[in-house]
């Protein structure tokens, strides 16, 4: 007989999953959020100082250190999901984490493009790995009443470690060089924090999350296979291709928020005549601003989730990114008034991408063939940061710093329209595969 299911506040755990557990998860989904996206919002600075590129060629640059980390994701999402399937979720966290942390080791000390591509590169193992175990245990934890609450919470938990982004790591560099460091010092030493902070995160997810594999009823199936079954789930499942769809979308989202919003108002600060220490303690500002209002919407958006027919949680999740977006791609001056108002719309409209993205996913993929489905969603989202880091950049740099804002808020009303049409469906599925 099963144990009875423990609770984490309002959140009803699946069978075997403690406090714990749950509360480990939550706290190391805080920190992740902080490892996989600060590189981005630090790369202007380590662009400037570490390696002296003008400011015409960062747009570029940026966008493809981002294509290059984008194709080891993507080569690596499936596998890692497959991996966690057969040998445990923890362990392999755990690793990611480390690899992480050695990663940010090293690119304190870059000081040309060649070397910032290839630790890049070795960072993007580790940013693959944990992106998808934060959401293979996200999809681990609930019993199925509560999925839409804890990836609200996990919102809520991940939107704390981005508002830490910007009002803490964000502005490192400058309380280094106001404690008597150089500008280079400061860069290293904030890369060393950081990697300090991965070390304590793969000692956390070794300690606090459940060992072992997660449940496969069934005999098991051989890697290759395992792969294939996450593909075909999407051929079969109107749902879970929504899902694959939506990952492409959500993902390019927090690119566009972490590499060009911040470029962008970095490139902005520095030609008003700011120094690049103040430039991205204002370029921090807004960002937290952005990720403050995500914050904010994310216990509200897990609520909707568990509210709507999913489908439409999704619609209504599209729509407000594809505003958020489109906003902000019409904003004249990025240091200007209207840049609050367009922060918030920004953050709203990430925050509900995310959240309706991944309760889905979590709803459809059953505890079968979940690392292999959840594999292939972080696949799919990979694939959506290649798109836009390899045509961002270049419209970045060629056409206007706002044009990658408008293509994402495009692509948007696109998913939108894609998930009006599937919850008109006769009779929709609502099953796991």
């Amino acid at each position: 007989m099963p144990d009875k299911p423990h609770r984490l506040g309002p959140i009803e755990l699946a069978n075997g999953i403690l406090p714990l557990h749950a509360g480990s998860f939550l706290f190391a989904a805080f920190i992740s959020i902080s490892l996989t996206t600060f590189i981005s919002v630090i790369q202007p600075y380590v662009l400037t100082v570490q390696i002296g590129l003008a400011v015409d060629q960062q747009g570029q640059v940026s966008g493809d250190m981002m294509f290059y980390s984008e194709v080891i994701v993507l080569a690596l999402s499936a596998a890692v999901g497959v991996l966690s399937d057969r040998l445990g979720r923890r362990g392999i966290f755990a690793v990611g984490a480390l690899i992480l942390g050695i990663g940010y080791g090293l690119y304190g000390m870059v000081d040309s493009v060649t070397t910032l591509t290839a630790t890049r590169i070795f960072l993007a193992f580790g940013i693959a790995i944990v992106n998808v175990l934060v959401q293979a245990v996200q999809a681990d934890y609930p019993a199925e009443s509560s999925r839409g609450k804890l990836v609200g919470l996990t919102g809520f938990a991940i939107g704390i470690g981005a508002v830490l982004i910007g009002v803490v790591f964000s502005r490192l560099p400058y309380w280094y060089v106001d404690a008597g460091m150089s500008e280079l010092a400061a860069g290293r030493n904030t890369m060393f924090t950081m990697a300090g902070l991965a070390l304590f995160l793969a000692v956390l997810v070794r300690l606090g999350l459940k060992g072992g594999r997660p449940p496969q009823p069934g005999r098991p199936t051989s890697f290759a296979r395992s792969m294939i079954q996450g593909l075909r789930a999407g051929r079969q499942n109107p749902l879970i291709a929504l899902a694959y769809g939506s990952a492409f979308v959500a993902r390019a989202d927090l690119v566009v928020v972490g590499t060009f919003f911040t470029l962008w108002l970095n490139q902005t600060a520095i030609a008003a005549g700011m120094n690049p220490e103040d430039a991205m303690r204002a370029a921090g500002g807004f960002f937290a601003l952005a990720m403050s209002s995500a914050l904010i919407w994310a216990p509200i958006a897990g609520f909707i989730n568990d509210r709507l027919d999913r489908t439409r949680a999704m619609a209504l999740a599209m729509f407000l990114c594809a505003i958020g977006y489109s906003v902000m791609g019409l904003i004249p001056d990025p240091l200007g008034g209207w840049m609050y108002p367009a922060a918030v719309l920004l953050g709203i409209g990430q925050m509900s991408a995310i959240t309706a993205s991944q309760t889905l996913i979590g709803q459809e993929a059953s505890a079968v063939n979940r690392g292999s489905i959840i594999g292939m969603f972080s696949f799919f989202g990979a694939a959506g940061v290649m798109f836009i880091t390899s045509v961002g950049g270049r419209i970045f740099d060629s056409i206007s710093p706002a044009a990658p804002f408008v293509l994402v808020g495009f692509i948007n009303v696109l998913l939108f329209i894609a998930a009006i049409l599937i919850s008109r469906l006769p009779d929709q599925q609502q099953v796991t595969v």
